[in-house]
This record gives structure tokens, C-alpha cells and sequence, in this order.
């Protein structure tokens, strides 16, 4: 049998295509890398190291709810808090800031009520760290003594 290596693209089926695609890359940074006549857009976070990663397709009936979240990755807690000030900054709905006992993680809601994260991870040896709300407004430093002191 073959091996799975990891997750290559998330496929999303959305109502407005053009305000969903201006969400991604106004808010996340993402970038088009290319289009497919009027019904996708293929979005990335590095269009040198990948083609992409989501794929915005027109075609969302109602108020259904297809995905439980999409998370992101990035490379600190700063990067973490600084999303977190541009949600804030951009009326962005923020549902909440969380530890999972290894991490720093913001959720939030794109405008049509797709629920994302993005989170950091913090490596805690041994053991899970401190698991619970937390408050972004603190510095970095605080925040990764807070998850690390469990």
C-alpha cells in the first residue's frame, strides 16, 4: 500500500467568489495563483513553493456549513498576535484565543461563517502545556511562559 505524505489542497464551495477570494488575500496574505474561468480560484500561501493550497469553487448552496475549520500554521506567536490585531482591526469576527497545551491559536470566521484558525506552535518537552483561553493582547514572551508553565 502507498503512504499518504500529507495534505496537499482544500477544496471550499462558496456563494460570493470575489468578496471570499478578496477575504483570503486581504486578510491572510494569500495570493491567486490562477483562475478557472468564473467558477475557481486557486489561492497560496508561496507561489514558489506551492501552486495551492485552497481552492475557492462557486457553488455553495444556502446556509449550509461544509467544513468544520480550516487551520494555518505560521511561524510564531508574534505572527499569531499580529493576525489577531488585523482581524481586530478589519471587524473580522474572532470567536476565540485558545492553548491546546502546545500552541497559541486564533479562531475566527470569514464572511460567509467558515471557521479558520491560525495558530503557532510552542514546544512544550515532555508534557502538554497549559491548556485554556488566552489573552492576545499580551506579549509573546508571556504567552509561551503561560503555555509552557501548564
Amino acid at each position: 500500500m502507498g503512504r499518504i505524505s500529507g495534505l496537499s489542497h482544500v477544496g471550499v464551495f462558496v456563494k460570493d467568489l470575489e468578496s471570499m477570494t478578496q477575504f483570503y488575500c486581504d486578510t491572510l496574505g494569500l495570493t491567486v495563483s490562477h483562475r478557472n474561468e468564473d467558477r475557481m480560484v486557486f489561492l497560496t500561501a508561496d507561489i514558489e513553493r506551492e501552486d495551492h493550497e485552497i481552492v475557492l469553487v462557486r457553488g455553495r448552496d444556502g446556509d449550509a456549513k461544509i467544513i468544520q475549520q480550516l487551520s494555518f500554521r505560521v511561524g510564531s506567536v508574534e505572527d499569531v498576535r499580529a493576525f489577531y490585531k488585523t482581524f481586530k482591526d478589519m471587524g473580522v469576527t474572532i470567536q476565540q484565543t485558545v492553548s491546546h497545551g502546545a500552541g497559541v491559536s486564533c479562531y475566527f470566521y470569514d464572511p460567509e461563517d467558515n471557521r479558520l484558525e491560525v495558530f503557532a506552535d510552542i514546544p512544550v518537552e515532555g508534557r502538554r502545556g497549559y491548556s485554556g483561553p488566552i489573552d492576545l493582547e499580551k506579549s509573546s514572551k508571556e504567552l509561551v511562559a503561560q503555555v509552557i508553565a501548564g
